[in-house]
């Protein structure tokens, strides 16, 4: 039985390190620590070898949800086809999926301050709630949401207006930011 941990490194500090999005002092802190600490070790050895199994899943178009920009990173130097679009409080976009990509990432950018966890809904053209992430949480430095979908399942979409709302979530919610998206599906290929 692995000892427990009297100051256990956060699963965050560990990701970042992990995907090497921590260095110099931060890094060496970490590193010191899992040589001494056989918990963690163990910790962060089980979370490298789900990251290696994430990667064969996000290609195969069967996880998708909130990403750091690091992990994003990570996915696309393993190799994953990622298409980005970026939007503003207000903005319209135009969207597709294309062949190879594997993930779609929506970066909605906002004002967070104020707020600590927020709900982000897809909506259709008739206010239809299509998608939902709620407790997604967020900090006063942040200025993006990075909200991922398999490639499949956007290459499924037919052409359509979509409304995207990201709301605080308190005891009296407000509406942070708006966006639209206008879908276009575009035609299967033989190679599909």
């Amino acid at each position: 039985m692995t000892p427990q941990c009297d100051a256990p490194v956060s699963d965050d500090d560990l990701l970042d390190y992990w995907i090497h999005a921590i260095d110099g002092t931060d890094a060496e802190r970490i590193e010191e620590h899992l040589f001494g600490c056989a918990a963690c070790s163990a910790r962060f050895e089980a979370m490298a070898s789900l990251g290696v199994g994430l990667v064969e899943l996000v290609r195969r178009g069967r996880i998708g949800g909130i990403v750091t920009r690091s992990l994003l990173n990570r996915l696309q130097r393993e190799g994953v086809h990622v298409r980005q679009y970026v939007l503003s409080p207000g903005e319209r976009v135009p969207c597709a999926a294309f062949p190879d990509d594997d993930l779609v990432v929506l970066s909605l950018r906002a004002d967070f301050a104020g707020s600590q966890a927020v709900t982000i809904a897809l909506l259709g053209a008739d206010d239809t709630l299509i998608d939902q992430v709620s407790d997604v949480a967020v900090g006063p430095k942040d200025i993006e949401i990075l909200w991922a979908t398999p490639g499949d399942i956007i290459r499924r979409m037919p052409s359509s207006r979509r409304r995207v709302t990201v709301r605080s979530q308190s005891t009296h919610p407000t509406v942070l930011a708006e966006y639209e998206l206008d879908h276009t599906a575009l035609p299967v290929t033989g190679s599909e």
